[in-house]
């Protein structure tokens, strides 16, 4: 029983591992088809969402049958729990993804404007993070992921900062005007994944100390 207790933690955390590489390559593309003008990859992209939310159904699955027969307790019931958790963090990082997706054509055109306001940067520290979360999940590692709750804090302060020069500009009339809803939604969307990405760093916080760490003023 024990042995095939310790199977069923190791698919569990296997299929988690295999959600964040998905999501990664999703969170690329879509940082892709907004800098670059030869992005038409889109059939990817929805193999990779219909994985994404299969995967999704079956670590649900995974993790009602392993609650059913063998009722963890501690340790591995706070590895299930947050490992649960990290998934639907993850499946909600991959949805709005698409999201952006949609909206890069429209913005596309405008690189200038989006260097300005700080779009690739923004989208290079949502991929960075995803990366780190991964390797902290996949290693146990509580100080690289309290570090990430702290950098996605900072980039979604970002966020809210540029959200509030593109409404400013817009006050004045200027060129951005032209795209300013679709920006303000992806700059919203890169702010949502990023308070996603630190929920994550937090649950794998727990997952190895035992404790919560939201609203910690020192995580």
């Amino acid at each position: 029983m024990q042995s095939f207790f310790q199977e069923e933690l190791g698919k569990l955390r296997k299929r988690i591992i295999k959600m964040f590489m998905l999501v990664n390559m999703q969170l690329e593309k879509s940082s892709q088809s907004i800098l670059s003008q030869d992005f038409e990859d889109t059939d990817a992209v929805m193999q990779n969402e219909n994985r994404i939310d299969k995967l999704d159904i079956k670590i649900d699955k995974l993790c009602q049958r392993i609650f059913a027969l063998a009722q963890p307790v501690a340790t591995d019931l706070r590895f299930i729990m947050s490992s649960l958790r990290i998934g639907n963090e993850i499946e909600r990082i991959g949805d709005i993804a698409l999201d952006i997706l949609a909206r890069a054509e429209f913005v596309r055109p405008y690189q200038e404007i989006l260097t300005r306001y700080r779009v690739p940067e923004l989208l290079g520290d949502v991929i960075r993070h995803n990366q780190r979360a991964l390797e902290a999940y996949t290693n146990n590692n509580n100080e690289l992921a309290a570090e990430i709750v702290c950098s996605c804090k900072s980039t979604a302060e970002t966020c809210k900062n540029v959200f509030n020069e593109i409404i400013a500009e817009m006050a004045q009339k200027s060129q951005v005007i032209v795209i300013a809803t679709d920006l303000i939604l992806i700059v919203r969307d890169l702010e949502r994944i990023s308070n996603h990405l630190e929920n994550v760093a937090e649950s794998v916080v727990f997952i190895v100390e035992g404790k919560r760490i939201r609203h910690s003023a020192n995580p």
